[in-house]
């Protein structure tokens, strides 16, 4: 058979054998005031809650089985679901206020398929998940991360001691990467996961390096963690639209 077919049936069997768990469990403290009555996720940008633009992506990708790991304010994600339900199938679990990322993955556990994709709740990427299973189904004994590429904000100089400036470059590229989420692996890889007591230590850990294949995005990013980070999302976002 060939293999643009066999990975094209492959790509729909992991698509139906997916869950998502997208990450809402967050205090949000550095977007205070708005989050002080509120939990992130549900923030509005344009008169949209960050939690509906990322789930609106999920079902672009026609994905459908999709948990809300909740924490701070859980109440308000149950008013969420209820007022969305025809147009989003989510699962609630609550993981408490006060746990680790990776503690909140854990406690979804038993409700996911044989796969496991992890998004955060805060970040907004129209990420091409299609490319993002094509590129896990080809390093499917590793977990994938995405990735996207870091540009500084500032004009960066090279000086002498002496204070001449040799060089200037207005925001350029660093050549570096940042973690977006997105991370896909099967469902086997909660045992390893296990060992660890937070999500940094698990991402950190040298065996995990070994393990871990970072896709990258190259489309739109947006976090929001701060109240200039939301107003610049208001900004990116009226754009695209």
């Amino acid at each position: 058979m060939d293999k643009k077919i066999i990975l094209i049936m492959q790509k729909k069997i992991l698509k139906d054998n997916l869950t998502t768990i997208i990450l809402c469990g967050g205090k949000g403290k550095r977007l205070f005031p708005l989050t002080k009555s509120l939990p992130k996720p549900l923030v509005k940008i344009n008169g949209t809650e960050i939690l509906t633009y990322i789930l609106k992506n999920q079902l672009k990708y026609n994905l459908k089985d999709i948990i809300i790991a909740t924490g701070y304010k859980h109440k308000y994600f149950k008013n969420y679901q209820k007022k969305n339900n025809k147009k989003f199938k989510i699962k609630l679990v609550n993981t408490n206020v006060k746990a680790d990322i990776i503690q909140r993955i854990i406690k979804c556990e038993k409700y996911c398929k044989d796969y496991v994709m992890v998004c955060y709740g805060d970040t907004i990427v129209d990420i091409n998940i299609d490319k993002l299973i094509k590129f896990f189904l080809i390093n499917k004994k590793n977990i994938v991360l995405s990735s996207y590429n870091l540009k500084s904000q500032f004009g960066l100089m090279k000086i002498t001691r002496s204070g001449k400036v040799k060089s200037f470059e207005e925001k350029p590229n660093l050549n570096l990467f940042f973690n977006i989420g997105y991370f896909l692996f099967k469902r086997d890889k909660f045992k390893y996961i296990k060992n660890f007591s937070s999500f940094k230590k698990f991402l950190e850990n040298k065996n995990s390096l070994k393990m871990l294949r970072s896709f990258i995005h190259k489309g739109n990013h947006i976090t929001v963690n701060t109240l200039n980070e939301l107003n610049d999302a208001k900004k990116k976002l009226k754009n695209l639209n």
